[in-house]
């Protein structure tokens, strides 16, 4: 699931790239087609990683639900044209939870004396850190878009979260190889 998460991302950064070559005025829609994607591959990558510890249903139900609150807000409530912040910020709070249950599922099972040797461990750390941090900025991103110094910070911010997570996904997929 994790090379799907990574194809998917490299795909709609290609698309976005090729929308903005060609001049082509707001290339939002594309972003929350990619939030509703994105979630639902690290739904589940989830879902696959608790098996019988989580209730399944629970996770397809998280899955689905999300996927209507994101086309619900983006045809009736911040529009396809907007940023949006509604879907990300939810998204972002769903994953810190599955990451947080995935550290505890961790310490539950613990089955080796050196947890930063386990793919999960990097992953899971990688969507946290991604994840919590751009909470931060999707909840300030609203309340900053007329500042543009402070916009310029909060996107740098998330562009240092996206090679953190990229390091993190690449360090937790060398380990998996190496397993």
């Amino acid at each position: 699931m994790i090379w799907y998460f990574i194809l998917l991302g490299t795909f709609f950064e290609i698309l976005s790239h090729s929308l903005m070559y060609f001049k082509v005025p707001n290339t939002l829609p594309a972003l929350h087609l990619y939030t509703i994607l994105e979630f639902i591959v690290i739904g589940l990558f989830y879902k696959k990683f608790f098996g019988t510890f989580f209730n399944q249903k629970s996770i397809s139900f998280i899955i689905v639900a999300f996927t209507i609150l994101a086309i619900i807000n983006g045809i009736f409530i911040q529009g396809i044209f907007n940023f949006n912040t509604y879907a990300s910020g939810l998204e972002s709070i769903i994953i810190i939870g599955l990451s947080l249950l995935c550290f505890y599922k961790m310490l539950i099972e613990l089955d080796t004396r050196d947890p930063t040797k386990q793919p999960i461990f990097w992953i899971n750390s990688g969507f946290l850190f991604y994840f919590a941090g751009n909470l931060f900025i999707y909840i300030l991103s609203n309340l900053i878009k007329k500042d543009n110094h402070l916009l310029s910070l909060a996107w740098g911010m998330h562009a240092f979260l996206m090679l953190l997570l990229h390091l993190f996904l690449g360090i937790g997929l060398w380990h998996s190889h190496r397993r």
